[in-house]
């Protein structure tokens, strides 16, 4: 029984330092270049539009850029959304967003005068608008404040050692399991906050390449 105890305090200490990671490593992926968060095959459709988009501006061959973006991409997209997206200037903030996120987005007529406009498939049968507001301060306030949430419990899993807590509705902390229990879940929470965060920060980007051009034709 004392050595399932200690274990139980083991996994704790560890929950807690994840939880500190957690807040380390979205600090991290918000600060590290987006060209570096795509994946192999990303990349590579990444180094060969942004090769090609060099060789264009060097060339005054734009035709060339368009078609090698019309293969890897299909050709719904907007020419000069994509010019935008893998300029120079844009690339990191609009090219690796839409690189990542293509396959869900989905062009919807408009209200005004029959025009397109973009929404994002998220599920088979969910769709919604791209996200106009940054939610990305809030999301990073919430991991934070989720971490000191794991801290507090890992310090009522001390302060139980010696003192019981008598109030009914917060006995479970008395029980060391319970509490390895609850700070699995607050870690697990902060993982899909920090891939929430990724995924919609994306969505915003790609809504702010539409504000410059049509994303679609």
């Amino acid at each position: 029984m004392l050595m399932v105890t200690v274990i139980i305090f083991l996994m704790i200490f560890v929950g807690v330092t994840v939880a500190w990671c957690q807040i380390y490593q979205m600090h991290l992926h918000i600060n590290t270049r987006n060209d570096a968060k795509l994946s192999g095959s990303q990349r590579r459709q990444w180094e060969t539009l942004t090769d090609a988009y060099e060789a264009c501006s060097t060339n005054q061959d734009e035709a060339h850029f368009d078609s090698i973006a019309v293969r890897l991409l299909g050709g719904e997209f907007n020419r000069e959304a994509l010019h935008i997206a893998f300029s120079q200037e844009g690339r990191e903030a609009y090219g690796a967003p839409l690189l990542r996120r293509k396959r869900a987005l989905i062009r919807t007529p408009s209200r005004q005068g029959g025009t397109q406009s973009v929404s994002v498939r998220h599920l088979l049968f969910f769709k919604t608008r791209l996200p106009s507001i940054n939610i990305r301060s809030a999301l990073i306030l919430l991991v934070i404040a989720n971490c000191g949430v794991v801290q507090l419990l890992a310090a009522m899993s001390i302060y139980t050692i010696h003192y019981d807590v008598s109030i009914s509705a917060l006995q479970w902390v008395n029980q060391p399991a319970m509490i390895l229990l609850a700070i699995s879940g607050v870690v697990m929470l902060n993982y899909l906050i920090s891939t929430l965060d990724a995924y919609l920060h994306d969505l915003y980007q790609v809504r702010k390449l539409g504000q410059r051009a049509p994303v679609f034709h």
